[in-house]
């Protein structure tokens, strides 16, 4: 028995390793610059502030990434690293659940089935609130699964701490530990244990690892429910009219690893594909039901609110919903029908990882071509040669940037001088630097030509915008140039 959990253990771990050195190599290969929105530039700029809590969401995420770049150099492909690493830990938390309900190699199979996942893959390149979810949320339903099992302290103390971490990364995982307190409620044999300790340490542990953002929030005005009360169109009816299309992405994202599975199903020979009672079978035990919980009724949960909070769907919500449907997909497969052609699948996986390889000048080719948002612009070295301008006025290190996102952020990320970065141009949401710290240690404003909402804020952030200069690089492979306009506002004592 240790020798099949041994060997199922090494499987897994190559697996993972695979994933880890797949996606990382294929970002670095394929991508521009780290996304085309400036998110990630924008999660390091929060985290190395290390706040409670920022103006669009909690703080968890951008302190992991503030904690891997503390130890990795930053570079792109370090970043891309992280996202692949965080998609790995969610595959082993998924794997986790999945060995609770199916054999060892069917799990194995499951986990595979991550490969062909966009949530997990594609989309989770982008490492942000909404990916940073992935392994948190498959973490907390192993968690509990071991809970409900075993009725262990330790269970419930690392329940509610991982609890509290889904929620500090992103308030969308409410939905899950809804799902998992309905479950708790509704479920006969699980409402025993709220007459028992462990539920109860569980919320204590959670209330207590959220009491400081909680305390932050009172004391911002709530800033990131007022983000994302103010997104979509304000229309009433945005959250019903948008649901069936975030509905329809769900199904459209499940595709690929189905059409997998059915090939590999196709491979291993004649006979019925497909059995629905070891599905049906999982309303028979209280594990289960938990899992129908907390896959469906997270679900469930995230349409009743986006509708009851008129909030406007997007697809990327979908990126932590994903963590059971590989093993749901495998429990409908009939008994036998994967076990003839054992190695189809892996090899689908190999396969599809050399060909991803292989595409990846063409892919790049075809990333060059999109202008869409910052997808195209130069960051790091324009943040680089920003920074050059502010050295060759001061012997002052450079500690505040503002301007642009992209172009602040970027500096903040790219440059060996680290300095914070103003948020959207404002005192008010960026706590971690004040005016007077701007006045003893200057700052370094910039926007893109024509960019007139910068431009503005930053002649009124520079005292007129006496002192600027402008400065343009050439774009990837010379087809534009853009000129960014920089702004200075001298350190105290510099004598200008």
């Amino acid at each position: 028995m240790k020798g099949l959990a041994a060997a199922s253990g090494v499987r897994m771990g190559l697996l993972l390793a695979f994933f880890v050195a797949l996606w990382t190599v294929y970002a670095s290969l394929t991508q521009l610059n780290l996304d085309g929105f400036g998110d990630m530039l924008e999660n390091y700029s929060w985290g190395i502030a290390w706040e409670q809590g920022y103006y669009k969401h909690p703080p968890l995420f951008a302190w992991i990434t503030a904690a891997w770049f503390a130890v990795f150099p930053n570079v792109d492909w370090a970043y891309y690293l992280l996202s692949a690493v965080n998609g790995a830990a969610l595959m082993f938390a998924s794997w986790r659940i999945a060995v609770r309900f199916l054999d060892p190699w069917r799990a194995f199979l499951a986990t595979a089935l991550f490969f062909f996942l966009p949530p997990v893959t594609f989309l989770a390149i982008k490492y942000n609130a909404n990916s940073a979810m992935l392994p948190f949320w498959a973490a907390t339903v192993w968690f509990y699964l071991r809970f409900l099992e075993r009725e262990r302290f330790i269970d419930a103390v690392i329940l509610g701490a991982l609890a509290a971490a889904s929620v500090l990364i992103k308030y969308f995982s409410a939905a899950l530990l809804g799902a998992i307190c309905l479950h708790v409620l509704f479920d006969r044999e699980a409402r025993t244990l709220l007459l028992k300790p462990g539920v109860w340490v569980a919320g204590l542990v959670f209330l207590a690892l959220m009491i400081p953002h909680l305390l932050w929030l009172f004391a911002n005005d709530f800033l990131p429910l007022t983000y994302v009360s103010e997104q979509g169109d304000g229309s009433p009816w945005i959250g019903l009219t948008s649901a069936p299309r975030f509905l329809a992405a769900l199904l459209a994202y499940l595709l690929p690893a189905v059409l997998v599975l059915l090939v590999a199903i196709r491979r291993n020979g004649r006979g019925p594909w497909f059995d629905a009672g070891p599905f049906l079978g999982l309303r028979s035990t209280l594990t289960g039901r938990a899992l129908l919980w907390t896959g469906f009724g997270s679900l469930a949960l995230t349409l009743l609110l986006g509708i009851a909070f008129t909030v406007q769907f997007s697809s990327v919500w979908a990126l932590p919903l994903y963590f059971s449907a590989p093993a749901i997909l495998m429990l409908f497969v009939k008994a036998g029908r994967l076990e003839v052609q054992k190695p189809a699948i892996p090899a689908i996986v190999v396969l599809y990882g050399a060909c991803l390889l292989a595409l990846t000048p063409i892919i790049y080719a075809e990333e060059a071509k999109n202008t869409s948002h910052y997808n195209n612009v130069p960051v790091r070295t324009l943040a680089v040669q920003i920074e050059s301008a502010w050295y060759a006025r001061y012997d002052t290190p450079l500690t505040y940037v503002a301007g642009d996102k992209i172009l602040a952020s970027g500096m903040t990320f790219y440059t060996a001088s680290r300095p914070y970065s103003m948020q959207a141009n404002s005192y008010a949401l960026t706590p971690w630097i004040s005016p007077e710290d701007v006045a003893q240690k200057g700052m370094l404003i910039a926007c893109f030509e024509g960019q007139k909402g910068c431009l503005n804020k930053a002649i009124e952030l520079s005292s007129g915008g006496r002192d600027t200069q402008d400065l343009t690089v050439p774009g990837f492979g010379g087809d534009r140039n853009w000129t960014v306009r920089i702004f200075f506002v001298p350190p105290a004592g510099s004598g200008l």
